[in-house]
């Protein structure tokens, strides 16, 4: 047979492919892929029967995917969906109810989704264009980060700007930092809950945001919504850069629930379509279709450990599901009206619902038993989100937001809307309660007091209309400010000569004071020394006196001691005594007549000293009067000074308010020309960038059409290779199979001979036995004529049930015989056609042969200019490299470049 097989092939014309097989072969959806889907899963997924909307019959359909979607991802079998449930990585793991497929088949099918999913052998291989993520985090990520995720500058041009705000869509706050994201028309806004400022637009072009989570680390915003009754998508943006990073889902309807798990792996999505849709993130492939719901599915919510899902309808109904497999794990019976909200407690062990039906409730997760229930909203609660530290916020149909404890304690009533408050949200950061109704109202309230703070709005006014708006400001300033300012002058003016005023009266009253003082202070020094004078006089006056009546008495004695002396002139002792008497007596006489010279003075002095006293009174009396006027003067000066300066301080004010309202305005100019600048060249950068990619893709596309163009070249010049070493190879052996093909025939021949003498064998024993049923069939015949002559012969009926019997068996003998020589028949007839084939085909192979040998030398010719062409596209391949990679340098300069102008990192350097 492998002779029989040669041939076959050899008229076939598939020696060259033969010839391949020496280097590793190509993987193929026609040559490899097929049969083991035909063997494995064309039984339910064919076009009579496409379980799950699959067909896998034709390369076509496989890639076209079915009802979850595609299911081959080329060039990444990991992310391959159908590679996922052969594996057993995914449910519902194929085949249904079966071990995995053989080793070998899952190691072909995982080459030829890597190679790029070949067609056939002449087919070029697909290159992977699906957007892939790296979100995945390590473990389930519910704690603070090191550094809490805040928007860089974002652009603050609104896509819109109604006129008149709409129903309060969606509210979500960051778990960790004072960010709260705002649903508009096509766009979701960001705003600082600490200053209420707007700090970001992120464009939604997909319709309008119905639900806004944050990631449980607070880097991640997700937003679902679309159009109703026509599309609708999840869509996750980068806090930091706002970029957005994962689009999944093409709902037929618009999404009105989505989160994204905690360890960042998973994206759920639901909506109208009453189906629960669960994406992996790194590739954006379709995990799960839940479709237990009997109504529109209108909220659900990730528990903070990323284990399960909880999901709610409009029907009332409420279900929990295990994330990662999807299996129902609880139903939660209890509300009666459709599911306004779901949210987790931070251990995720505890499970908050609201309802349509007034109620909230809280579910424990062990057997799903409620643990606690309470009417929170008359008509109807419309959400409900845990805090941080296990309080519940909640909003409803009484128009009023309201804060819970776990008990259902009402801990603070909000102030109403004026209208159904639809939303609420907490900020944990801030400690602010965020609401909002029907009418688009946004309020915000301190937590603990509620005292409204001020409010965010949904449709801020575009950057031109805020820069007009602050420009007239502007002008209204200046225009203002030109009078106030004139009055401020004026005021001053006044206060400052004022004030000049009272100081010169203080200088005048102070050197009145210093001469009022200065007057008093001689006076009573005049009048001091006047009385020192006399005090002096009068002891002159007296030691004049009293040496007035000694010096005489002095005298006598010192005359009656020299005549004592002259009476006894040797007596020393008399000598002392008379020369002391003596010398006091002159001592006294010459101080009495010094006493009675100062005398004169002091009397002259203290005379004059007296005469100087009414001139001194007067002056300080005259001083005095002075001094009690100019103090006067001054008190009247600042009794007025108060009502100067109040006039002043009113200008100066209204001065300064009028200053702050245009430097306010200015600033607001230049903060919004700003702004517009840098949208401008932001967007700039923006259509940059999508020019910049779309070059890089198209400079891409044409390398790859080089690459393959030398790989085809390559390819061409092997197979001709090939061609060759094969055609060589088999002229070599020529004669040998020659002759074994001719012994193959000799062979056939001597089948065909023993086939003819079995057959022959085969008639001659059929042709025995017609003659033995004759032969029985006319003794039965002669046998029966005589039972009609005779009555009741037992022997004879016997007889004739014998050959009856007889006739049965000899006739199924002859079936059997007949039936075999059909087939000795039909074996000669295959033996002689076999033969006769077998003698074609070495009329062909020798044809063949004869073809080789004009063939080879034609391809050898060929092998230069091969050659030359695998060299040249090869060539053209490399020399395009360098111009693919100057593209992707300059997308990479516009990425840096918008990075820097967000400031998210330095401008890269050209």
């Amino acid at each position: 047979m492998r002779f029989q097989c040669l041939l076959v092939l050899l008229v076939a014309g598939l020696g060259q492919a033969l010839a391949e097989e020496k280097v590793p072969p190509k993987v193929t959806y026609d040559d490899h892929i097929k049969p083991i889907l035909q063997q494995k899963c064309f039984s339910c997924h064919n076009p009579d029967k496409k379980s799950a909307d699959l067909d896998l019959t034709t390369y076509t359909n496989l890639m076209q995917g079915g009802a979850s979607g595609t299911v081959i991802e080329a060039g990444d079998s990991t992310a391959s969906y159908l590679f996922q449930l052969v594996t057993h990585e995914s449910e519902p793991v194929m085949p249904p109810e079966s071990p995995k497929i053989a080793d070998d088949m899952i190691e072909t099918l995982r080459k030829w989704i890597d190679d790029g999913v070949l067609e056939n052998s002449g087919s070029t291989a697909k290159a992977s264009t699906k957007k892939k993520f790296d979100l995945g985090l390590a473990a389930p990520s519910t704690d603070r980060p090191a550094v809490v995720p805040m928007p860089a500058r974002m652009s603050l041009q609104p896509l819109l700007s109604p006129p008149t705000r709409t129903a309060t869509d969606a509210l979500a706050t960051s778990p960790w930092a004072p960010l709260a994201a705002v649903s508009s028309q096509h766009q979701v806004l960001l705003y600082r809950t600490d200053t209420l400022e707007l700090v970001g637009v992120l464009p939604f072009p997909e319709g309008t945001p119905r639900v806004l989570k944050f990631s449980r680390n607070g880097g991640l915003l997700l937003a679902g919504g679309g159009v109703g009754g026509a599309s609708g998508r999840v869509v996750v943006w980068d806090i930091r850069s706002g970029e957005r990073i994962i689009e999944v889902g093409e709902e037929l309807d618009e999404v009105l629930a989505a989160d994204i798990s905690s360890d960042q792996t998973m994206i759920a999505l639901a909506g109208p379509q009453r189906v629960i849709r669960i994406y992996a993130t790194d590739s954006g492939r379709l995990m799960h279709e839940i479709r237990k719901h009997t109504d529109w599915v209108t909220s659900l919510e990730f528990s903070p450990d990323s284990v399960l899902l909880a999901t709610g309808d409009r029907n009332g109904g409420l279900y929990v599901w295990e994330g990662w497999t999807g299996r129902e794990y609880l139903t939660l019976n209890g509300h009666t009206a459709c599911i306004t909200g779901v949210s987790w407690r931070s251990d995720s062990n505890i499970l908050a619902s609201s309802s349509e039906d007034t109620t909230i409730k809280l579910w424990e997760m062990d057997n799903g038993s409620q643990v606690k229930n309470w009417g929170a909203h008359g008509g109807g609660a419309s959400s409900v989100e845990f805090t941080r530290d296990g309080r519940l916020f909640s909003s409803g149909r009484d128009l009023v937001a309201k804060l819970w404890d776990q008990n259902g304690a009402q801990q603070v009533a909000y102030e109403a809307f004026g209208d159904l408050a639809l939303r609420a949200t907490f900020c944990d950061e801030t400690g602010r309660a965020i609401s909002g109704d029907w009418n688009g109202e946004i309020r915000v309230w301190n937590a603990t007091d509620g005292v409204r703070v001020g409010e965010l709005v949904m449709n801020p006014p575009t950057l031109e209309t805020r820069l007009a708006s602050s420009q007239q400001r502007w002008e209204n300033a200046t225009a203002a400010i030109s009078p106030v300012a004139e009055t401020h002058k004026q005021a001053m003016a006044a206060l400052e000569q004022m004030r000049a005023t009272v100081a010169l009266a203080q200088q005048a009253s102070a050197d009145a004071k210093t001469i009022a003082d200065t007057s008093a202070n001689a006076l009573a020094a005049t009048q001091q020394a006047a009385t020192a004078a006399a005090d002096e006089r009068n002891a002159l006056q007296k030691r004049v006196d009293e040496l007035t009546v000694a010096v005489p008495a002095l005298r006598e004695a010192a005359d009656k001691a020299a005549a004592a002396l002259a009476t006894l002139p040797s007596d020393e002792s008399l000598v002392a005594a008379s020369q002391s008497i003596s010398a006091t007596a002159d001592a006294k006489t010459a101080d009495l007549e010094s006493s009675r010279q100062s005398l004169a003075q002091k009397t002259q002095a203290a005379e004059q000293t007296a005469m100087e006293i009414p001139t001194l009174e007067k002056a300080s009396q005259e001083a005095a009067a002075a001094l009690a006027a100019a103090q006067k003067s001054e008190q009247d000066l600042l009794a007025q000074l108060p009502g100067v300066e109040a006039a002043a301080a009113a200008a100066q004010q209204a001065f300064d308010l009028a200053n702050g309202e245009l430097t306010a305005a200015q600033q607001a100019v230049a903060r919004w020309t700003d702004e517009i600048a840098f949208n401008q060249q932001l967007q700039s950068l923006i259509d940059q960038r999508t020019q910049s990619a779309g070059s890089v893709a198209e400079q891409e596309a044409k390398l790859a059409e080089l690459q393959a163009a030398a790989e085809a070249a390559a390819a061409e010049l092997r197979k001709t290779q090939d061609a060759i070493a094969s055609g060589q190879a088999s002229l070599a052996g020529a004669e040998t199979e020659y002759a074994m093909m001719l012994a193959a025939i000799e062979t056939a021949k001597q089948a065909q001979q023993a086939a003819v003498a079995t057959r022959d064998q085969a008639t001659a024993s059929v042709d025995r036995l017609q003659q033995v049923l004759t032969g029985v069939g006319e003794a039965t015949q002669k046998m029966e004529q005589a039972r009609a002559l005779q009555q009741e012969d037992a022997a004879l009926d016997a007889a004739i049930a014998s050959l009856k019997n007889l006739t049965v068996e000899k006739t199924a003998v002859l079936e059997a015989a007949k039936a075999d020589l059909m087939l000795k028949v039909t074996a000669v007839q295959d033996a002689e056609t076999n033969v006769q084939t077998m003698q074609n085909n070495v009329v062909s192979w020798q044809a063949a042969q004869e073809l080789t040998k004009t063939q080879i030398p034609e391809w050898m010719a060929a092998l230069p200019m091969l050659e030359q062409s695998v060299q040249q596209a090869k060539a053209a391949a490399e020399a395009f490299e360098p111009e693919v990679a100057k593209f992707r340098e300059q997308l990479a300069a516009v990425q840096s470049s918008i990075a820097a102008l967000r400031g998210l990192t330095a401008a890269a350097t050209p």
